[in-house]
């Protein structure tokens, strides 16, 4: 599979609005950008009414860092509007999430496919009418036997997770910098692989 090999300027992560999601594992995509926010040079914030966003400065490269204000299943609403006010368009564009068919922890680079049953993707495959974008899947893990997925999501993590989260949340910034320096091949082996 032909891969772009052009840095993706806008990163975008998925998650549901408010303080009572804030720390549950929906929000994973949210706190990789906010974690994102805070390592790299700021150049400016704005609040939208569709969401988040920031401009940051990274190896000298453009940055645009959003998350949707818009309830997870119509994140593809918020982005769609980004993306014509900006004149962008998906195929430039890295969408970070939770997945429950990943281990906790465990993170997995892709480009295009399916939505895999995540809303928040399909929200954004059929507002964007494409799959060409990068997607950063995050494992929550599986939930326990008899607790619906749809609930589990919208639970926070555990404190042995959340100390663990860190380190996540390392790797990635850590890939963004491999992908700046060294190109997409390089950041998709890196962030792959397993610790």
């Amino acid at each position: 599979m032909d891969l772009p090999e052009n840095f993706p300027h806008l990163w975008v992560g998925l998650g549901n609005p408010g303080g009572v999601y804030t720390h549950t594992r929906h929000n994973i995509g949210y706190r990789v950008i906010d974690f994102l926010a805070g390592k790299f040079i700021t150049t400016g914030k704005k609040k939208l009414k569709t969401g988040e966003l920031w401009e940051v400065r990274a190896r000298k490269v453009k940055i645009t860092l959003f998350k949707p204000a818009l309830y997870m299943n119509r994140s593809g609403e918020a982005v769609s509007r980004l993306l014509d006010g900006k004149g962008g368009s998906g195929d430039s564009m890295v969408v970070v999430h939770d997945d429950l068919d990943l281990a906790f922890g465990r993170i997995k680079i892709k480009w295009k496919g399916g939505d895999a049953g995540h809303k928040g993707i399909r929200s954004l495959m059929d507002r964007l009418q494409t799959s060409s974008f990068f997607r950063i899947r995050i494992g929550v893990g599986r939930p326990p036997e008899g607790i619906d997925p749809a609930d589990y999501v919208l639970t926070p993590f555990n404190r042995e997770e959340e100390a663990s989260l860190d380190d996540v949340l390392e790797k990635i910034g850590e890939g963004v910098d491999l992908w700046l320096a060294r190109g997409t091949k390089h950041a998709i082996n890196y962030l792959n692989r397993r610790a």
